[in-house]
């Protein structure tokens, strides 16, 4: 990076430093300079700006203007893309601790108001009527499936988390009803596309994909869609955004299993609490 270089002004002469120190102090007038009108505002020399641009591995000073006008353009870009970032260098713990409710907020809000009732009924009905659960991802949103396989579990309903495909496994529950649902984040993962084509043609899996907006492609293997918001972010907050909105509507799924299944769970809860003792070490 040019900026860096100027501000490092590794074994520059005490010229070359002086023009460093203007470039630094003036730089978005510099694009508009000759080499004569910088060398002159800099009160060094021609020849000083040239071997400058040549020691920054340039071939003279107009390659150095349009590096210069190119990292400037992507410098600003930046800066507008980070302006809307509610997380900075100068985010204080305070700062942090009401900005994440926001940021969470915002995420579940956003989803909530982009699901369609009609696609949520029918992936529902299928659900209540499925005989296994079985969820896929790569990464961090593996562990939110793997979280999600716990939260059903706790009714009683068989239901794993998977990273890849297993063909045998599939193989041998053919005959099982058997709802599958694929996240991604971005909707692109082109390790959740592959098993979703293989879901969709290599078995009788009900395939619902919770997706990014990036999904044109991993659409057409899937039975229904249910698209997550993504926020894009440069500062991966879009893990935290997308990973909430992924377990607010897993959530929404898990819930309408426990209200059909309530006086069902009801009973094995009251007879886990008969052996409350052998879950709990109370001794101190």
């Amino acid at each position: 990076m040019l900026l860096e270089k100027l501000k490092e002004q590794a074994d520059f002469t005490n010229h070359e430093r002086e023009v460093a120190e203007y470039i630094l102090g003036h730089t978005e007038e510099i694009p508009g300079m000759s080499s004569k009108e910088l060398a002159q505002a800099s009160f060094t020399s021609k020849a000083t700006v040239v071997r400058l641009s040549q020691k920054l591995g340039l071939a003279g000073y107009q390659e150095f203007k349009l590096k210069l006008v190119e990292e400037i353009n992507q410098k600003n870009r930046l800066s507008q893309m980070l302006a809307g970032e509610p997380i900075t260098d100068q985010s204080s713990y305070s700062d942090i601790i009401h900005a994440l409710p926001v940021l969470y907020d915002k995420a579940v809000t956003n989803t909530r108001l982009a699901l369609d009732k009609n696609t949520m009924n029918r992936i529902n009905n299928v659900l209540q009527r499925a005989e296994c659960i079985d969820l896929y991802g790569t990464g961090i949103s593996y562990i939110l499936a793997q979280s999600a396989v716990f939260k059903f579990a706790t009714l009683g309903l068989e239901c794993s988390a998977y990273e890849s495909i297993n063909g045998h496994y599939l193989a041998a529950r053919k005959n099982k009803k058997t709802i599958a649902f694929l996240i991604s984040f971005t909707g692109a993962n082109r390790t959740v596309i592959r098993m979703a084509k293989y879901l969709r043609e290599g078995t009788n899996n009900y395939v619902v994909g919770l997706l990014g907006p990036h999904n044109q492609v991993i659409r057409k293997w899937c039975h229904e869609i249910v698209e997550i918001p993504n926020r894009d972010s440069l500062l991966s907050l879009d893990v935290i955004t997308s990973f909430s909105a992924v377990t607010y509507v897993l959530d929404i799924f898990f819930s309408l299993l426990l209200a059909k299944r309530y006086e069902e769970h009801a009973k094995s809860s009251l007879e886990m609490l008969t052996h409350m003792e052998l879950l709990l070490d109370k001794n101190p």
